[in-house]
Order: structure tokens, then C-alpha cells, then sequence
């Protein structure tokens, strides 16, 4: 074992993409290694989970309930299912824009690639048409970003506070993609998650604020809301 430590180590510190982690190698030291590894001496998906949150803290999706995810029953939730969790939580379609899914995709899949073709921690890899079956999942409920060019009430106290705060953690969302009855339980969310991420809570009344942009500017009662807030999870990958 303590000869494939140093391989082990050096494929994860890979695989998060990160640099300058001196600090953190203490929680990465073989003493450590045995409650992450499984009996047959292979790393699984739970160790796999915990060494990356030693490393990485907050900077990972916070995972979401999959029953919470758009269309929880089709191909491409499955596959973010079980793929997407092997190293962290289920993150939402609305963590990044539709324009930003392929390059995350991609980054995420050559990191799976690489660990699957060692072996060595019981990482799976989509195959080609997995990822396709899986972008086009992701992009077609992303999150639906802010036109600043043609937003309304940006300039205004409820508007400032709105781009101030939920910009922290993902791109600006366009109030128009959820109803006003539908906003305040994803503004509830956000602020739970942003305490979970060690953000400073906002006071109530910029959370009022927000509120009532997103409510004045929402979705037209009656048009369907197919995410249901549900794309709207806040995090960084």
C-alpha cells in the first residue's frame, strides 16, 4: 500500500485541478488512508468523497436531492446520478449556463478518464454517448443567466441587492424563469446554502429585497415551472 500511496495521492491532487495545497497534506498523509480505502485495498466512492472534501472544503457542489433534479426519471438524471456523485454531491443543471456545462463536462470527464484508467479508485468514466446524453441533459435545464443589456431595476436598492449577493456563487439568474410563487423557496434555499459554503447569511432585509425583484420580475402566473428551483443550487466546481 504505502508504495501506491504516493500515485494515489498524485491522481486525486490531479483530478481536483488543484495547486498550492501544502497545507492541506496532513489530511492526505497514509495514516488517514484506512477509513477511505474498501477491503478489497481500493479507495471507494465514500473515501472518494471524503478525500475530496478534505481538499477541496466548499468549492464542491453541496449535492441536491435527486428526486429534486428536472425530470428526476430520465436518462440523463440517471447518468448525473451516477457519475456526477463519485466524488462529490449531486449538483443542480442550474449550478452553470448552458454555455458553460461543455467546458465543466469535458474537465470532469478526462479527470474520471484518468482515474478509471488506473484503476485504482473505483472511479467509472461515461463513454462518448453518456456525455452527450449528459450535456444535452444539463444545457437544456441550466441556469438561465441575467441580460443585463435589457434587465429592468438593476440600478435600484432591490435591484443592487439582488446582483450583489447572488452572483456570488453562480452566473446572475433571470427572475423570468421561475413564477413569483416559486421564487421564495429558492431564495430560502440560497441562503441555507450559502451558510453552508461559509458565505455570511444576508441580513433579512436584503433577503426581503431580493424577494421582491425576483417576484416583480418573475414568471407569469400560470406558464409552467419545470425546474421547480431545482436548478438554481448554488455552488462552484
Amino acid at each position: 500500500m504505502n508504495g501506491r500511496w504516493p500515485l494515489i495521492a498524485g491522481l486525486v491532487l490531479i483530478a481536483a485541478g488543484l495547486a498550492g495545497i501544502v497545507g492541506l497534506y496532513p489530511a492526505l498523509m497514509p495514516g488517514g488512508m484506512g477509513m477511505m480505502m474498501g477491503t478489497d485495498g481500493m479507495m471507494g466512492r465514500g473515501g472518494m468523497k471524503r478525500m475530496m472534501q478534505a481538499m477541496m472544503g466548499n468549492m464542491l457542489p453541496l449535492g441536491i436531492n435527486p428526486a429534486s433534479l428536472p425530470q428526476p426519471h430520465s436518462e440523463g438524471a440517471r447518468l448525473m446520478q451516477h457519475y456526477c456523485t463519485q466524488c462529490h454531491g449531486l449538483p443542480g443543471p442550474g449550478l452553470h449556463t448552458a454555455t458553460q456545462w461543455p467546458a465543466v463536462v469535458t474537465r470532469m470527464v478526462a479527470r474520471e478518464r484518468m482515474m478509471s484508467d488506473r484503476d485504482m479508485m473505483g472511479i467509472q468514466a461515461l463513454s462518448a454517448g453518456e456525455q452527450a446524453t449528459l450535456l444535452a441533459y444539463l444545457q437544456k435545464h441550466a441556469q438561465i443567466p441575467l441580460n443585463k443589456a435589457t434587465a429592468k431595476g438593476l440600478d435600484t436598492p432591490a435591484g443592487r441587492a439582488f446582483s450583489a449577493t447572488c452572483s456570488q456563487c453562480h452566473a446572475l439568474p433571470d427572475p423570468a424563469q421561475h413564477t413569483a410563487a416559486d421564487w421564495p423557496a429558492v431564495v430560502l434555499r440560497m441562503q441555507r446554502n450559502m451558510v453552508a459554503m461559509g458565505k455570511p447569511a444576508p441580513p433579512r432585509s436584503t433577503l426581503h429585497a431580493i424577494d421582491a425583484y425576483l417576484r416583480k420580475y418573475a414568471k407569469p402566473p400560470g406558464e409552467e415551472d419545470s425546474e421547480k428551483g431545482a436548478g438554481l443550487d448554488a455552488g462552484t466546481r
